[in-house]
């Protein structure tokens, strides 16, 4: 049964607006490289989400797409990505581990939306390329 869901998630090309919203029990999630967008709220207060790790083809995180993430501790963003939406991490309390596969010149010149990161640790640091940088 696996299989046929692998079989057919190369297809899949966005992940619609609230797709996942309040799913308290998502905890492991595979988000295959044909995605090339993740809607508004789409994970929105996942809690049992722990990590994610954004396909190479996105280039927008939506506002509120991970809103309220308590459980999430790391992300992994491309840089694909040129913009982060308002509300996009916020209240992810426990979030301390952003990697961004591009430089920190690059992760400087996305474009953040406001509040995207309100509840986050101001501890967290992102991991670049090219060493570590403030959100």
């Amino acid at each position: 049964q696996q299989h046929d869901i692998d079989r057919y998630s190369a297809s899949v090309a966005s992940i619609g607006t609230s797709a996942f919203e309040e799913c308290t029990r998502l905890k492991d999630l595979s988000i295959p490289d044909s995605v090339t967008s993740i809607g508004h709220s789409a994970f929105y207060r996942c809690s049992a989400l722990t990590s994610i790790v954004l396909p190479n083809n996105i280039t927008k995180i939506d506002s509120s797409t991970f809103f309220g993430c308590t459980g999430l501790t790391s992300v992994t963003i491309p840089n694909s990505v040129t913009s982060i939406g308002k509300s996009a991490f916020s209240s992810c309390s426990n979030l301390t581990s952003i990697t961004y596969n591009g430089t920190k010149v690059q992760w400087a010149a996305i474009t953040k939306g406001s509040n995207w990161k309100y509840g986050v640790p101001t501890t967290t640091k992102v991991q670049c390329t090219d060493g570590e940088t403030t959100m």
